[in-house]
């Protein structure tokens, strides 16, 4: 399994950001209702990093083959869940940011303030939540390389094997036509 990008990761908060912004100066701007972000949003943002970590350092003691509670079914569907999880925690911490960002033009609307303080708290949540997912993604990948070696192997010889019969057959096609 190929590892998340950083980049990627980076260029989807970027466009987050820029959306998140541009939406909220849109609505400040036209005189319609802002986004109001609740501050429990850093909560949820706080519960998945939590979890990821917790499981992760349990598979961190199953590929140390050390006593644990994981189990490699789990720590695969824990993979997927940081896999998953990045992206969209990364993409929540643009659009918050953006968000707290515009507000915080307008903190002196009471509303907006607190709108501000929880959008940034949020985000802030969010961003850890993506690094939690990532340092966790990466401690799930299978660094056996034996696996690979032999995989490499193995897709090199049926290469070598089917160029084999092609070239075999293309010889027993000229035999045929003289």
């Amino acid at each position: 399994m190929k590892p998340l990008s950083i980049g990627m990761l980076v260029g989807v908060s970027l466009a987050g950001f820029a959306a998140g912004s541009l939406i909220q100066a849109i609505l400040v701007q036209s005189g319609k209702h802002p986004l109001l972000i609740t501050p429990w949003l850093s909560v949820l943002f706080l519960l998945i990093s939590v979890f990821l970590l917790f499981v992760g350092f349990g598979i961190r003691r199953l590929k140390r083959k050390d006593k644990t509670w994981v189990t490699p079914v789990l720590a695969g569907r824990t993979a997927l869940f940081a896999r998953s999880s990045a992206p969209i925690s990364a993409l929540f911490a643009g659009l918050l940011l953006g968000i707290a960002a515009v507000s915080m033009m307008r903190a002196w609307a009471p509303m907006m303030a607190q709108s501000a303080w929880s959008a940034l708290a949020a985000g802030i949540m969010a961003l850890i939540a993506a690094v939690c997912a990532v340092v966790v993604e990466r401690w799930s990948v299978d660094d056996d390389t034996e696996q690979d070696g032999r995989r490499s192997d193995d897709s090199s010889q049926s290469r070598g094997r089917a160029s084999d019969a092609a070239s075999a057959r293309q010889s027993h096609i000229q035999g045929q036509g003289r």
